[in-house]
């Protein structure tokens, strides 16, 4: 604040002889003022994700909620500040967040207090949970001992776990940390390990970025949020109207002379590829219906490269564009690269039956030699179970990295459908409108954003008809949504190919 005072004092000085950049001047300090505001705000924002929270609620053994006490960021660190909020409290949960992206902490059912000495806790646990920004929750379980210490000349500290006392008080370090006690650090004494040791779980060393304390409380944590953390229409029959005739509407761009625009699905088995194409047809059918095989099986209920095109009732007439559906992806036992850069570029015919064994070939039966626009795909989806997301196996993820690397390395923009949303949240499940203020809705679209390393915003939630038997306004509006996002960047490459020809045809004049 006194920093703001100079500067508000500063620029008032200024306006005097340079009335005429008044409004500039004060523009210029609204913005200041807001930047400022914005650190504090941030200073002030909690660490701890709700995944985070979920996982040790587990741990702990009952549903949970947290409550920020002490932030070290905030508060300083200061031994007085730290009793002040945490003293008698109950039941905490103290967060270190080391400089090397380790995440560790533990958990105390005894309240912090500022005399004891030793005490034991027999409930208290060590944990990790992210390992150099990986999610790598273990938790480590007391043993036997004095678990924790009480003192006023302390702050949290677990026998193997210590942070800061009268000793080590200092400010933040000039490269932004807090260096915080090692002695005993995971040392295994008064807890179990399981083969861990400093090195493993904190690289060694103790200097945290932040350190948080979190009061523990019975109840349910909360999945509804105030407000939505992604702007949507209105969830009516209006707005389901005007995307249903903007999709239904849809053209390609002109100038590229193309009857259709081809979407690509891809995703692994079971994640709701079929089921998507089967939503589509049946809101512009108006009713259930089921074009592609759809269900629970071992492998890949997807046997061949299909492309399907939607007909509108109401005009007898295809739409503009053909969603196209590929094999499941799965452990040892998913499509070949080669099989999907031919996909890619059009080279594969509709129809297209893959072959787990061998790759195709210039010389597979209906090969399209020289493809053109029309032939190939001008958007790729990646279609993601939201429940499963946390135990994807690293080579399901591993090909998932692959394939997007063929698309990136063609231009083709990508976006990711998520996926059985009311199997995660029952706040969904209840009530599909409810998807934009679920906070484990927004939790999972950030960690497949993280996956296919693409932009939140491209990540878009959808709800596949699988229980109903009728057709719902919430989930034809969510379908929607994500089909004319799909049309849009289909746009998008075909401009990017439209400018491309007309560069080279220049080139080729110019030459001439």
């Amino acid at each position: 604040m006194m920093h703001l005072t100079r500067l508000m004092k500063y620029i008032k000085l200024q306006i005097t002889f340079q009335n005429r950049y008044k409004t500039t001047y004060y523009s210029f300090l609204q913005f200041l003022c807001m930047h400022i505001c914005l650190k504090g705000i941030e200073s002030m924002a909690e660490l701890l994700t709700r995944k985070d929270k979920k996982q040790i609620s587990q741990w702990i053994g009952r549903d949970s909620q947290f409550e920020l006490l002490y932030k070290i960021s905030r508060d300083g660190m200061s031994l007085q500040r730290f009793h002040e909020l945490c003293d008698d409290k109950g039941p905490t949960v103290t967060i270190f967040y080391n400089t090397d992206s380790n995440v560790y902490g533990g958990y105390l059912s005894d309240s912090w207090g500022s005399t004891g000495g030793w005490c034991t806790d027999q409930r208290s646990f060590l944990f990790k949970l992210h390992s150099a920004g990986n999610w790598k929750p273990v938790m480590f379980p007391y043993a036997s001992g004095h678990s924790h210490y009480k003192s006023g000349n302390n702050g949290p500290w677990f026998h193997s776990l210590p942070s800061f006392n009268s000793d080590s008080i200092t400010n933040k370090s000039a490269e932004g940390y807090y260096a915080l006690y090692i002695c005993s650090l995971f040392d295994g004494q008064r807890y179990n390990m399981k083969g861990e040791t400093a090195q493993s779980v904190a690289n060694g060393h103790n200097n945290v970025t932040d350190l948080e304390v979190y009061l523990v409380k019975d109840g349910l944590p909360d999945e509804e949020m105030e407000s939505p953390w992604r702007d949507s229409s209105e969830w009516n029959s209006q707005t389901f109207q005007e995307l249903k005739e903007c999709v239904a509407n849809y053209e390609p761009l002109e100038e590229m002379k193309i009857p259709e625009v081809n979407i690509l699905l891809i995703g692994q088995v079971g994640a709701g590829k079929s089921s998507f194409l089967n939503t589509i047809n049946s809101i512009f059918k108006g009713g259930i219906s089921s074009r592609a095989c759809t269900g629970s099986a071992e492998n890949s209920l997807t046997k061949s490269f299909e492309k399907f095109r939607i007909r509108d009732p109401s005009t007898k007439k295809y739409l503009r564009f053909r969603i196209c559906d590929t094999r499941g992806m799965e452990e040892g036992l998913s499509i070949k690269s080669e099989d999907l850069g031919f996909i890619l570029d059009g080279n594969l015919p509709n129809h297209y039956t893959f072959n787990p064994v061998e790759k195709a070939s210039t010389k597979t039966p209906g090969f399209v030699k020289e493809p053109t626009v029309k032939d190939r795909i001008h958007v790729v989806v990646f279609v993601l179970d939201g429940s499963t997301l946390d135990v994807l196996s690293e080579g399901v993820v591993s090909k998932l990295k692959d394939i997007k690397s063929l698309v990136v390395d063609r231009g083709i923009p990508q976006l990711a459908f998520l996926t059985k949303m009311d199997k995660i949240c029952e706040t969904v499940n209840k009530d599909v409108s409810k998807m934009f203020t679920s906070s484990v809705v927004e939790d999972a679209v950030n960690k497949a954003a993280d996956i296919i390393a693409i932009p939140r915003s491209h990540v878009l939630p959808v709800k596949n008809y699988e229980k109903e038997s009728q057709l719902k306004t919430d989930i034809n509006i969510l379908a929607l949504t994500a089909l004319r996002q799909s049309l849009m960047f289909a746009d998008d490459f075909l401009e990017n190919q439209y400018e491309l020809e007309q560069e080279n045809s220049q080139t080729l004049n110019t030459r001439d």
